[in-house]
């Protein structure tokens, strides 16, 4: 039987200095406790590590920057050698609520390898973080899965077995789609993945606007590179075509409901940047 003292919460960082005083408040509020907490410094320069050690969190070290699919290893093999059965990843950049590890715990119920749920903007800083919630939220909608395609890599929990199965994240991926990557080899392997949508996390991230611009250009171009490394149930042609799709409706909605044409601009330009990150990894995959 599965409980919190099996679960290891594993947050990888990369120059999170000013988010961490709020990560360490949520993760101090957590009840029940779960068996370990661990950190994973990915080569900052901004005192991320002096940060978590001095609030007592278990951090590990990469003296050079080596990416988040590597982050991502190095934790969950940390949880692996301490006996731990289910990794609960989260985003530094994001806040729990105080009952996640029951949440994680009584979500593998169902002997699934994978949970994940919502990370939500639920007070946004900004207009570009209003328009990210929007038009590019990071969940998979208001319905629950029990053989979701994959699971938002910002709060993901996995069976420590199932990804030893597979070997662990792909190191390719070194900002963004290695939870699109895991989630389609995982499933190629005879896992299942639930997706809960009451399992929700706060999202905290501020942008500016090419912040969210280059961002969605990664995602869209990692993306598709893990599509096309295990191919599934999406085929390439189908993600350009949705995100051109949402190149028209998102400024239009911005112009139409809120008649704003600075969102209508940054709408455009991100789903833009959107359409070349998947025709970039389509043609280097």
């Amino acid at each position: 039987m599965t409980g919190p003292a099996d679960v290891a919460i594993c947050v990888p960082c990369k120059d999170e200095a000013s988010r961490v005083p709020a990560l360490v408040a949520a993760l101090a509020a957590l009840d029940p406790r779960p068996g370990a907490i661990f950190a994973l410094d990915d080569g900052s320069s901004d005192g991320t590590a002096q940060l978590l050690r001095e609030a007592g969190i278990s951090t590990l070290m990469h003296a050079q920057n080596r990416g988040l699919g590597a982050g991502r290893n190095t934790l969950w093999r940390r949880a692996e050698r301490g006996g731990f059965s289910i990794v609960a990843f989260l985003d530094a950049d994001v806040s729990p609520p105080v009952d996640y590890v029951a949440q994680v715990v009584a979500g593998f119920e169902g002997g699934h390898a994978g949970l994940g749920g919502q990370n939500l903007d639920l007070d946004p800083a900004s207009w570009v973080d209003a328009w990210r919630g929007r038009f590019w939220p990071q969940h998979l909608g208001s319905e629950r899965l029990e053989d979701a395609p994959m699971l938002v890599g910002a709060c993901a929990s996995y069976r420590v077995e199932a990804l030893a199965s597979v070997g662990g994240f792909d190191e390719r991926h070194r900002s963004h789609g290695e939870d699109v990557d895991i989630g389609l080899r995982l499933r190629a392997g005879g896992h299942r993945l639930r997706y809960d949508p009451t399992l929700i996390v706060r999202h905290r991230r501020v942008d500016a606007p090419r912040d969210l611009v280059r961002s969605c250009y990664l995602h869209c171009r990692e993306g598709m590179r893990a599509t096309l490394r295990t191919p599934g149930e999406t085929a390439p042609q189908e993600l350009v075509q949705g995100m051109a799709r949402k190149a028209v409706s998102a400024p239009a909605a911005a112009i139409v409901k809120r008649r704003d044409p600075r969102e209508a601009a940054l709408g455009l330009t991100a789903c833009v940047a959107g359409v070349g990150g998947y025709l970039v990894g389509w043609a280097r995959p």
